[in-house]
């Protein structure tokens, strides 16, 4: 498995002129999560279907974050290299502002962590 590196502002990483490869299988997940969850449901023009329904259940008047939690539980599980999730928070303040984070048990025993203003990395052994 191989994804394209992505440097921090999520561009895709170029090093003396060539593109960077991510090989280890717990960034490759690590990567991939950070862009399923930063792409939205409608947002791509060859499938409207795509995507995380953000508007559908979380940009909304009261969401529920139960659904919410079990939203993102189904995007982590689904991803692979995922083993099983360790912890995964959802929490809403009474500004209305809606916050996220997980830690996640890859096939290869590292963890990898992330979630809103927060990076997701692959955490040190």
């Amino acid at each position: 498995m191989a994804v394209f590196a992505l440097d921090s502002n999520g561009d895709v990483l170029i090093r003396n002129g060539q593109l960077v490869l991510v090989t280890d299988a717990a960034e490759c997940a690590a990567i991939e999560l950070r862009c399923k969850f930063l792409f939205v449901k409608g947002e791509h023009f060859l499938d409207t279907r795509e995507g995380v329904p953000y508007f559908q259940y979380v940009f909304k008047k009261n969401p529920d974050t139960l659904v919410i939690k079990s939203l993102f539980s189904q995007i982590i599980r689904a991803q692979k290299g995922i083993k099983s999730i360790i912890s995964l928070n959802v929490t809403r303040t009474k500004d209305r502002k809606g916050r996220f984070s997980f830690r996640a048990l890859t096939d290869n025993g590292r963890v990898v962590s992330g979630g809103s203003n927060e990076p997701f990395i692959v955490e040190p052994k």
